[in-house]
């Protein structure tokens, strides 16, 4: 269930809003290698093409979502998962990536239709948002 449609846990909670956007700020504390990877896959989304990168113990193809960073400025990529088995031993599914752990990350020039893959916009489970797919509207 999206963010939106739960119910605030204490009297004084504020009302969701939607997904926080990172600012200038936020961002003066990546570094600018990881800045540069952070571009290529912010292109990625906006491309809406998959990525192919070494994660942990293996190869992942991953249809990226949104980039963004956690509560404490680690840069996050969260995406579906199309092929590549986690360390948990799970297959296809979405996941939360660090960036930082992203290993010789390739553009393997095939697309995805982000409205396959149920992606809810209004929560997308990052902190705080640099970029993030466009879902068609209609």
């Amino acid at each position: 269930m999206p963010r939106a449609e739960w119910k605030r846990k204490y009297p004084d909670e504020k009302t969701w809003e939607g997904p926080r956007i990172a600012t200038y700020e936020d961002l003066k504390a990546v570094d600018y290698e990881l800045m540069i990877l952070i571009g290529e896959l912010v292109d990625c989304i906006e491309r809406m093409e998959e990525v192919v990168f070494f994660y942990g113990n293996s190869d992942r193809v991953v249809a990226p979502f949104v980039i963004g960073l956690s509560s404490d400025g680690n840069p996050l990529m969260r995406g579906y998962q199309l092929e590549g088995t986690s360390r948990s031993g799970k297959g296809s599914g979405w996941r939360v990536y660090q960036i930082k752990l992203i290993e010789n990350l390739e553009h393997n020039g095939m697309f995805f239709v982000p409205e396959n893959f149920g992606f809810v916009a209004e929560y997308p489970w990052i902190y705080k948002v640099i970029g993030m797919i466009k879902l068609e509207e209609g």
